[in-house]
């Protein structure tokens, strides 16, 4: 049965086991594929090619453990009566091309307001995380694939999906949903620093209206789709300038 927005009531009977999913199984499943990768990877000197495989290896077990949190989750999803993706799937082409338009506007512009406020560099993350790890010298394939369709999948099914949908299942108003389910999306990305969470809580607040005025689930996921592949070509742009 379906509620507001065309969200799965369903989502109402295991209010616990939806907070698990949003904000404790990514840092559980995240951080655990950190330790898990530091563990089997061998010392390496700094610029050396053994440095560029360590962080391939990083990514390529992040993948694994993101694959593993989006199984689990849409098992319990779909177990629990409402479906695999804890919202509907199907929508009107218009709104998969506003969710490509809007997309990048959504992160980049918040983003940007941020930025000319911010006079250090590197502000974007958290002081003890090694920025090197998100160098586009070190991306891989594990890492755009994260980046452009898996992350966009597992965190909208996540947020906009499961957080999202058991608050209005349980009664919240969309207000106080949208704000909820965006503020766990920030609380997550833990690597960033308080300004840069803010962009994510922002962003995030823009997915989930999205979300509110499609009332599907695909759509924010098109839109962070978007919006992370064209942060990414603009990364790789700005690293590799043309001559």
């Amino acid at each position: 049965m379906m509620g507001p927005f065309q969200t799965p009531l369903a989502l109402a009977r295991e209010p616990v086991m939806a907070f698990f999913w949003a904000v404790l199984a990514p840092i559980l499943f995240l951080s655990g594929a950190a330790m898990i990768a530091l563990s089997i990877l061998p010392e390496f000197a700094a610029g050396s090619p053994e440095e560029i495989q360590a962080h391939h290896m990083l990514w390529f077990v992040t993948a694994i453990a993101m694959a593993t949190w989006f199984a689990l989750m849409s098992f319990w999803s779909q177990w629990l009566g409402a479906g695999p993706f804890a919202g509907a799937m199907m929508t009107e082409t218009r709104w998969l091309l506003i969710a490509g338009l809007l997309g990048p506007i959504i992160l980049l512009g918040p983003n940007l307001i941020v930025a000319s406020i911010m006079t250090e560099e590197g502000w974007q993350y958290s002081g003890d995380v090694n920025v090197e790890i998100f160098a586009p010298e070190n991306w891989s394939l594990a890492y755009i694939f994260i980046a452009v369709l898996m992350a966009p999948v597992v965190e909208e099914v996540a947020f906009r999906g499961v957080a999202f949908g058991a608050l209005i299942a349980r009664g919240m108003s969309s207000v106080g949903a949208v704000v909820l389910s965006s503020f766990a999306f920030a609380f997550i990305h833990l690597q960033y620093s308080p300004a840069a969470m803010l962009v994510v809580f922002i962003t995030g607040l823009g997915f989930a209206l999205l979300r509110v005025l499609s009332g599907t689930v695909i759509v924010p996921i098109v839109a962070h789709m978007s919006a992370n592949a064209v942060v990414l070509t603009l990364s790789s742009m700005a690293a590799n300038p043309p001559t």
